[in-house]
């Protein structure tokens, strides 16, 4: 993480943006590694950091599991998301139709509140910005308090 987001984790000197390496330079620097490993060990350790700020009360996160999606002339018509309000408790469920550009709530996760739905509208949010890319599978979101 430190080299990819260009911080000193010692020091906490900021380099510039553009020196920082890309997933197929840290592949190289660490031997063995693939350029789509390097960017899943990525990944899981800013997954892990985020579950650390969660537990903290730092911040807030949102588990998304896309359950199906239909495409229609190579689009996507429509997908269910499940998902998880800070790492714990049950699974809520959103179906979005993006022929129609609308997002329905079926069942709320455990700790989304029933006036604000924030981890809800979180999750229509960024998934309504996807729409017409590949719709992410699995992903966790993460958000200030």
């Amino acid at each position: 993480m430190e080299k990819r987001n260009a911080i000193c984790m010692t020091c906490g000197r900021v380099s510039p943006w553009k020196d920082r390496p890309t997933f197929e330079t840290l592949a190289v620097m660490f031997e063995g590694t693939t350029v789509k490993g390097a960017e899943r060990a990525y990944r899981r350790a800013v997954e892990h950091l985020t579950e650390l700020l969660v537990d903290d009360g730092i911040l807030r996160c949102v588990w998304l599991k896309l359950k199906s999606k239909k495409t229609r002339k190579k689009k996507n018509a429509a997908a269910v998301y499940l998902y998880q309000a800070d790492n714990d408790g049950e699974w809520g469920e959103i179906h979005f139709d993006f022929e129609r550009g609308t997002a329905e709530i079926v069942r709320l996760a455990d700790w989304d509140t029933m006036r604000t739905n924030i981890y809800a509208k979180m999750v229509i949010r960024y998934v309504m910005k996807c729409k017409d890319e590949n719709l992410p599978k699995e992903i966790l979101l993460g958000f200030e308090r």
